[in-house]
Formats: C-alpha cells, structure tokens, sequence
C-alpha cells in the first residue's frame, strides 16, 4: 500500500544532536512525515583537529563541507572559543545553507558558499580568488569524503590539509526503523527522499521487502550524486533537490 500525503525521509543522524526542520516544515504543509536515520557519525581525532586550529598561520582558511565538519570544529573549540578568533579574518568556506548556517551560529564564522550546494560549484567558487591563497587551507572530513573539491582545487595550485574528523557508519538498528516506518514492510510513502548514495545503499536492501514496484513511489533524490546512485539502482527519479534544505524538498513535491 501506498500512503498518500506522507514523506519517508531516509537521512543520516544530525551530528549535533539538534532538532529536525524537515519534520516542522513538512507537518505544517499537510504532510504526513515519517523519518529513518541511515547513518550515524562517530567523532574523532578532535584533539589533532584542535592543534590544526591552533596554528593558524598556516593556513589560509578553512573548507566546511558538512555541518558534521562544523560540529567537529565545535568540539575542538569548545574549551577554548579564543581558538577560532584569528580564523574569522581568513577566507573560509562551506558547502551549502545548512553549513554556512550552522558555521554563523555555533562557531561565530561568516564563510563563503551558501549557495554552492556541491564540491564542484565550492570549488568553482574558491578559485575564483585563487591568487589571494598562499598556504593551503585547513579541511576536517569524514571517511567518506569524495575527492572532487582536492582534485578540482589541486589543478589549479590551491592545496588542502586534510584532518579525518568523523566515521559514517550505517545505522545498526535501521531495519527495526524501516520497519516501524512501513508498518512492518507493508506500506510505504507516497514519497521517499535519499540524502546520499551511501544512505541509499544502507536501506535499499530492506525496502525490497515490501511487496511493491519502488517505481510506483515518488523517489526524490538529495543533490546529483545520489540521483546517479538510485538511478544505477534501476529505480526513477522523480525530483532532485539542489540544495538539502527543507525547502527545496517541499517545492519539488509541491510543483
């Protein structure tokens, strides 16, 4: 069965802990919402981080490609807010709205690229002021980082110093949410929204179980990558959003 007016979201854990704004959003808007977390982060290597942000004369600024990045920079200066002070004059970058806000509220930085949604777009963007760049800039990661930004950025001379800052890793309990989020694999929404390819393939699996065509579903897909990734899957895209926002979610289904 398929449920009308109701939104699965499959989307990691919240490194921070914090509330969810898709769920407000799209409960406000009619929908009915329900949510599975795919992933969950382990936080590491903060104490090597926190050294990094201490010399900060070699840097020329800091690339933030997920607010898990900004949530480790948090925890690094979380004893010692004097430590970021330095950084707020130097050319700092995020990927996106969610990072750039994220970066403004919890560690006080204003950064470039709110609009840039993807590595290539940042990438675009920080070359634009190559010239002004004469260290390497500093980039927490997660074990799962691709190498767009360092391949795209290395052509040109701009160099980064990477600090692996967080594990991604599927959730252990999703099939006991996927189930409780389908009715025991008997439902599913009328629309399911992947938040990265790694997400998809923690859960693509379970979801075979229900005794219906996925194609049926309106699949909407978190930026390009993950629509590649459905789509090698053998399933139909119904909608990418440009941006992981809950905005665009629910103007691609609204449209």
């Amino acid at each position: 069965m398929i449920r009308k007016k109701s939104i699965l979201l499959l989307k990691s854990q919240k490194g921070d802990g914090s509330g969810d704004k898709y769920d407000s959003l799209l409960n406000s808007s009619g929908f009915e919402v329900r949510q599975v977390k795919t992933l969950v982060f382990d936080f590491k290597n903060i104490d090597i981080l926190r050294e990094e942000l201490k010399n900060d004369d070699n840097y020329a600024g800091l690339i933030l490609s997920s607010p898990r990045c900004v949530h480790a920079v948090y925890l690094a200066s979380e004893d010692n807010k004097n430590i970021l002070h330095n950084w707020k004059t130097k050319y700092n970058f995020v990927v996106g709205e969610t990072t750039h806000k994220d970066a403004s509220e919890k560690l006080n930085l204003e950064c470039e690229g709110r609009e840039s949604g993807n590595a290539v777009n940042l990438s675009k963007l920080i070359l634009k002021k190559k010239s002004l760049y004469d260290k390497p800039f500093l980039f927490p990661h997660g074990n799962l980082k691709t190498d767009t930004l360092n391949l795209e950025l290395g052509k040109e001379g701009v160099k980064m110093e990477g600090v692996l800052v967080y594990d991604t890793i599927a959730n252990p309990n999703i099939e006991k949410e996927l189930a409780d989020a389908t009715d025991n694999f008997t439902s599913i929404s009328e629309y399911v929204v992947f938040f990265s390819p790694s997400g998809l393939r923690s859960s693509i699996n379970y979801l075979r179980k229900i005794p219906l065509d996925l194609n049926d579903v309106k699949i909407i897909a978190i930026g390009p990558v993950t629509e590649l990734a459905i789509r090698e899957e053998n399933y139909k895209v119904y909608g990418v959003s440009k941006q992981p926002t809950p905005e665009e979610v629910l103007k691609l289904i609204l449209n």
